[in-house]
């Protein structure tokens, strides 16, 4: 019996409200923990202790968990439900299993070769360690396992992180889709190269978001991540997108990384998602750690949210409005501090960004250093 079948046959004899998303959750919370009480169980994934043991029963007759007490997973059921590997839960206070040494350094040479970032467009590439955790949680999620998977920009190489940590793990087989859509050609161009050889079925997309999402993706996966630019414009954009591109099913699966914005801002994000039709299944806050993300102050949060019936997206159509950080800003003007030259950084100057300018050099000098001048009143410290 394959896992579909079993997920909807026991929902139906349970006659679980949740559906199939929530005996998955039961599933993953065994994996996770197993072997593993049944009021553990409970108390994991918020259903009532009847509940759990009637779910649990009916996975027991479909040989998924085992006789034994405490619950845990046959065999067979770890197969069919990818846990085959074992990977290790994802816990921020702990480091990185041993066993991911070899994974962590072929990540870290990829991420060594990867595209600049374009800060033009809010790139800001996360560590290495963030890429693997974020493929563990999802896999703990249960959101990658027989699931189609969308990433809306892809700038962290997560495509090739996840392909390398299922591997590892053994669960890349059980993957039925990997789709990824960025705006930005070469990290479009970049995960190709890296996933010519990929055991799941992979696509790659050139596309920008501002536009709805491609007609051969709306409506087609099962779990979408997105890292979107650190504006609340760019919250509701790519959760829009996001929305569009899953599944009408409700139980869906959307992974959002956002960092601390002002109150009148995170209010707006949260009733964003909350007019959106999702929920918020879990939040891990600073679970994401980027290089060099001064705006950030280095991390951000992640937001587990289920998409639901009522999920509808905010945006469908062409979006025209400001969007990334630098479209707030206008122009700016930076002193080299070797030879004191002064130059013009934004929107259609010769450089958009100081990283541009930086990159670049001083036209005078070649220098790389500078300080940004007082927008107006007093003077600006350099940083």
């Amino acid at each position: 019996m394959k896992r579909d079948e079993i997920l909807r046959e026991v929902a139906t004899a349970v006659a679980l409200i949740e559906g199939v998303a929530g005996v998955l959750e039961v599933v993953n919370a065994i994996a996770r923990f197993e072997p593993i009480a049944v009021r553990k169980i409970s108390r994991t994934v918020g259903l009532p202790v009847p509940i759990v043991a009637a779910i649990c029963a009916e996975l027991r007759k479909r040989a998924v968990v085992a006789v034994e007490r405490p619950v845990q997973l046959t065999p067979e059921g770890r197969a069919e439900f990818g846990f085959a590997g074992r990977a290790p839960v994802t816990d921020p206070e702990v480091g990185l299993s041993a066993d991911l040494e070899e994974v962590t350094a072929e990540l870290t040479k990829v991420a060594d070769a990867a595209p600049r970032v374009r800060l033009e467009i809010d790139q800001s590439h996360c560590t290495v360690e963030t890429k693997i955790r974020r493929v563990l949680l999802l896999h703990e999620a249960g959101a990658l396992s027989g699931k189609r998977v969308l990433f809306l920009g892809d700038d962290d190489l997560m495509s090739i992180a996840l392909d390398r940590v299922a591997r590892r793990y053994g669960f890349a087989g059980s993957i039925r889709e990997v789709a990824v859509v960025d705006i930005d050609p070469e990290v479009v161009e970049f995960c190709r190269s890296r996933l010519h050889d990929a055991i799941v079925p992979a696509s790659f997309h050139v596309h920008d978001l501002r536009d709805p999402v491609p007609e051969a993706l709306a409506g087609r996966f099962d779990t979408v991540f997105i890292d979107p630019p650190y504006t609340p414009e760019g919250a509701e954009l790519f959760l829009s997108r996001a929305a569009s591109a899953l599944s009408r099913a409700s139980g869906g699966n959307v992974f959002l990384c956002f960092g601390m914005k002002p109150p009148p801002d995170s209010l707006r994000i949260q009733s964003a998602i909350a007019e959106m039709g999702f929920v918020i299944r879990r939040l891990e806050r600073n679970f994401n750690e980027y290089a060099g993300a001064g705006a950030l102050g280095g991390v951000s949060n992640l937001y587990h949210l289920t998409s639901t019936n009522m999920t509808d997206p905010l945006i469908d159509e062409h979006y025209a409005g400001l969007l990334y950080t630098g479209d707030e800003r206008g122009t700016r003007r930076y002193r080299c501090v070797s030879c004191g030259a002064v130059e013009t950084v934004g929107r259609q100057q010769t450089w958009e960004t100081i990283g541009d300018l930086k990159a670049a050099g001083c036209p005078r000098c070649k220098a790389s250093a500078f300080r940004p001048m007082p927008r107006s009143g007093g003077p600006v410290r350099a940083r």
